[in-house]
């Protein structure tokens, strides 16, 4: 979610920050040798060197702030921070973007900047390691070895990735999508995690055996690790966890399996041509099948609701990804979920402080629509007591609606066709309005790439002007 930020490390990497910090030599040495193992095993060669530097994680934490401040608009922060409370995924009083960077850089053992364009190792590698797998194991002869060549040359193939591809332009797309994100950044992620898995499992860079391994399967062991280091980070919000693991995951799925079928020049391709959804992720038979199955892309309307004292924060895709964590991940929303075909919402705030938002989704088939909504109201209907947590559903004309909550606070589903509006947090005065322009004034069209680029060249063109504005 954030412009121009740091690519993130593979999460279960790590190594002695100590170590290394007394023998600069050794990390030379590593650093070098990951360099070549990484041009090796990529196909690709370095057009630039890339320095390697110790930074604490607090430094880092620091720094990365400074480049939000300086970096992001205010108006996109506030967008970031009220979207997910809109929805409820966060508590109310908490500091999304905040919580975010610190999630992010408690977890990783490197990262790559893109723009400053050199690899950081946190300086405090041996304790997180320790606290990972056990001090005894950490410590033991030859275990560090392994580690490195992962961690290194995970990041030198970001690096390479940036000399040949322009990482900090891809990374700096779809700042209002981030179903797009995600799935630009699996890309990403999933062809630094296959070097750098292949790094670990063999010191040559041999990727014969790992390549020979069912991907999904590989992936799912990934996945089941992936549980966040120390309680706090633990404490953290499902949403930010889930979305901060996907791209690993997922995104190495893909791209082994694009390996396995076509080599690293079909990974090279998919730079020029990415996916551009969580399904095509989560199904990858939608990105690398025949027939691609591209999202659809919604438009929404400008619905003025300033006499009722609501004012527009900002608008965004959810996506099937972020819809099934939503919805609890449970088999049920998985499956509610899968239907999914393109998605937009639209989060106001009220002169009083509420948040309210509405959501157009499409899906696969007429039965999806009717599925996820029937979920939806279910879950929706756990924050109400008593009987305004009960759905009420009711069908007039062959339009199905579904609603809980009361006259203050509304959680109303109507379906027709293909396609769900869902409103949230508004009266029950106000939902008619909003749903009525929201389903009859939207406008849909296939995403294309060429679309998700001239979308992101009209976002930063309307931001860069208070791209510098300080925080309030």
């Amino acid at each position: 979610m954030i412009a121009r930020t740091i690519a993130l490390a593979a999460l279960t990497l790590a190594t002695s920050g100590t170590a290394l910090a007394r023998d600069p030599e050794q990390l030379s040495r590593w650093a070098e040798e990951g360099k070549v193992r990484a041009e090796k095993m990529r196909g690709l060669l370095f057009l630039r060197d890339v320095p390697v530097e110790l930074m604490s994680r607090a430094k880092i934490e620091s720094e990365i702030l400074e480049m939000v401040d300086r970096d992001m608009p205010p108006a996109y922060r506030k967008q970031i921070d009220l979207s997910y409370k809109a929805f409820g995924l966060v508590p109310p009083d908490s500091d999304v973007l905040g919580d975010m960077i610190k999630l992010v850089v408690s977890q990783a053992g490197g990262f790559y900047d893109p723009e400053a364009k050199h690899v950081i190792l946190p300086d405090d590698l041996e304790e997180f390691m320790g606290e990972m797998v056990g001090e005894m194991l950490a410590g033991a002869d030859g275990f560090m070895e392994p580690m490195m060549r992962n961690i290194l040359t995970h990041e030198f193939t970001h690096a390479l990735q940036d000399q040949h591809h322009d990482l900090n332009t891809m990374m700096g797309m779809a700042m209002d999508d981030d179903d797009v994100k995600l799935a630009l950044t699996a890309l990403v992620e999933g062809d630094a995690t296959l070097i750098g898995t292949g790094a670990m499992m063999d010191e040559q860079g041999d990727m014969t055996t790992l390549l020979k391994q069912d991907p999904a399967a590989m992936g799912a062991m990934m996945g089941a690790g992936g549980g966040m280091m120390g309680a706090e980070a633990n404490a953290m919000p499902a949403i930010l966890k889930e979305t901060l693991i996907f791209p690993y995951v997922y995104g190495y799925i893909l791209v082994t399996t694009m390996v396995q079928d076509g080599g690293f020049a079909r990974v090279d391709k998919a730079f020029s041509d990415p996916p551009l959804s969580t399904e095509q992720l989560l199904h990858i038979e939608k990105y690398l099948g025949e027939e691609r199955d591209e999202p659809i892309e919604i438009t929404l309307p400008d619905v003025n609701l300033t006499e009722f004292g609501w004012h527009p924060v900002g608008q965004n895709s959810m996506g099937e990804f972020q819809t099934r964590v939503m919805l609890g991940n449970s088999p049920d929303a998985i499956v509610a979920a899968e239907g999914w075909d393109g998605d937009r919402y639209q989060v106001w705030q009220h002169d009083d402080g509420r948040l309210a938002v509405a959501w157009i989704s499409v899906w696969d088939s007429d039965a999806d629509a009717r599925q996820f909504a029937e979920e939806l109201a279910y879950h929706e209907g756990k924050r109400f007591t008593g009987d305004a947590g009960k759905t009420k559903s009711s069908t007039v004309n062959g339009r199905y609606e579904l609603a809980v909550g009361g006259e203050d606070d509304l959680s109303w589903a109507t379906v027709e066709g293909d396609t769900v509006v869902f409103t949230r947090g508004f009266p029950a005065d106000t939902v008619g309005a909003v749903e009525s322009s929201i389903r009859g004034l939207s406008t849909k069209m296939i995403k294309t790439w060429e679309s998700v680029k001239a979308a992101s060249e009209a976002w930063n063109a309307k931001h860069a002007s208070d791209a510098e504005v300080p925080v309030p």
